[in-house]
């Protein structure tokens, strides 16, 4: 049996397993159970956290996809993690750093329900000509390739909502450089921008936390706030001197118990 807790970051939805008081450990046909939103409890991914494996962070943070795959980052995840443990009373309500598979962040907790996320400005990065070529035959000339810890193509275009993103993100994955990215659209609206993401291993999302920082990192300027619209709400992120400090919800909906399986 694997006591849990049920959470989500702007609609990002989210099963947090705390490996601290007891360990649990999953298989991958596990994780798939566990996400099937029909015959288990469905989650966009389930996140377990962990003891730290290096003696400057607070705890090692581990995500893993719907489709049982590990992702490397998710910053609506993270935000979840830092109030689960403050929650519980695991740790003092105080900033944590996170370990994870790609890069450490900092959450803090804020005077609201909402919580702050401090992370390293996302990198632009190049793509190979040959999938730069592809993707020109794809009809696709306005984008940028983007590492927030996770690999992100964000491509803007004049309307989002009606663009088949399934079947671009599909189309996109079964080439190999493609397979683990992350694809978004995305549309400026004055000061706002509004976002659309497909997630490698849990399809499309309501709000993607490391999309909408690749999306603000090019789109912001020092000292200023965006604001990511995406169908599950707002984030809010200000870049601050080489640094991207996200708020956004992070709200429990349940707990229980999976019987294991």
């Amino acid at each position: 049996m694997i006591k849990f807790k049920k959470m989500h970051g702007n609609g990002n939805d989210f099963v947090i397993v705390e490996n601290l008081t007891k360990e649990n450990s999953l298989s991958k046909s596990q994780v798939i159970k566990m996400g099937d939103r029909k015959k288990g409890l469905g989650f966009d991914q389930l996140i377990t956290i962990n003891p730290p494996k290096k003696s400057e962070h607070d705890f090692y943070i581990k995500f893993y996809n719907s489709d049982g795959s590990e992702a490397d980052m998710c910053m609506n995840g993270v935000r979840s993690v830092g109030a689960f443990l403050w929650e519980a009373g695991l740790v003092p309500k105080k900033p944590l750093l996170l370990g994870t598979k790609s890069k450490p962040v900092l959450v803090k907790p804020t005077h609201s329900k909402k919580v702050k996320v401090v992370l390293e400005l996302p990198s632009q990065e190049e793509i190979p000509k040959a999938e730069a070529k592809f993707l020109e035959k794809c009809d696709l000339k306005k984008y940028k390739f983007i590492n927030a810890g996770n690999r992100h193509l964000i491509i803007e275009r004049k309307k989002i909502s009606s663009y088949d993103l399934d079947e671009l993100s599909s189309k996109l994955r079964k080439r190999k450089f493609f397979t683990d990215v992350n694809i978004s659209l995305f549309t400026k609206h004055s000061s706002n921008l509004e976002l659309r993401t497909n997630e490698a291993g849990a399809g499309e999302t309501l709000s993607c936390g490391s999309a909408s920082a690749a999306t603000a990192s090019f789109n912001i300027s020092n000292g200023l706030t965006v604001k990511i619209i995406s169908a599950g709400g707002e984030l809010s992120l200000r870049k601050i001197n080489g640094k991207l400090e996200m708020i956004g919800p992070a709200e429990f909906i349940c707990e229980g118990i999976w019987l294991r399986n």
